[in-house]
């Protein structure tokens, strides 16, 4: 409980920069869904420094795996990993998309997106992935909106949870389905 606190009081004490008086991005967003029109389109072209621009000086940004990106220089340099060595010809999608203000001056957006064509590192072509995209904007003093924090998951198909063993995730789903047997049989069932 000690380190809790600790943790709790060293997370208080980080201090944040001020939000800028207008928007750093290429195309300032005018709304808030407007974060995932411009992600993708900048993510379609590479522009890692546009993707970066898209958020505050000292923004959070979570990969699918966890690793936390601080700041706007770290999402960039870490986006740009990426197209170089793993989407430099892969596209993404996004499936669906929703919006809840919270108040007048900031929103989450949410998106379910696709991407095809990602390489392994071996340079070999990967099935596609689906995931889900989270950000929280606010707006600034001219009108415009700007993402503070955002995270990206990867959805794992039929499961709910991940387990670790051995210093391994695996997806797993404690939800129970019919058997093979049960879906054959009802299969054989006339309505």
């Amino acid at each position: 409980m000690a380190k809790l606190k600790k943790l709790f009081k060293r997370a208080l004490q980080m201090s944040q920069l001020p939000l800028p008086d207008r928007s750093p991005a290429v195309n300032p967003l005018a709304e808030p869904l407007d974060l995932v029109r411009e992600f993708v389109r900048a993510w379609d072209e590479k522009d890692a420094g546009a993707i970066a621009r898209l958020f505050v000086e000292d923004a959070d940004f979570i990969n699918v795996v966890g690793l936390w990106w601080t700041g706007r220089r770290s999402i960039e340099k870490a986006q740009r990993f990426g197209f170089q060595h793993a989407f430099a010809n892969a596209s993404i999608t996004l499936q669906k998309v929703a919006q809840r203000m919270v108040g007048d001056d900031v929103a989450v957006v949410v998106a379910q997106w696709m991407i095809e064509g990602q390489v392994d590192p071996e340079n070999e072509p990967v099935d596609p992935r689906r995931g889900v995209i989270s950000a929280t904007l606010v707006k600034l003093a001219d009108g415009t909106w700007l993402g503070v924090h955002c995270q990206s998951t990867d959805i794992a198909v039929a499961a709910d949870t991940n387990v670790s063993r051995e210093g391994r995730l695996t997806a797993t789903s404690y939800i129970k389905g019919p058997s093979p047997e049960e879906v054959a049989a009802s299969e054989l069932v006339d309505d």
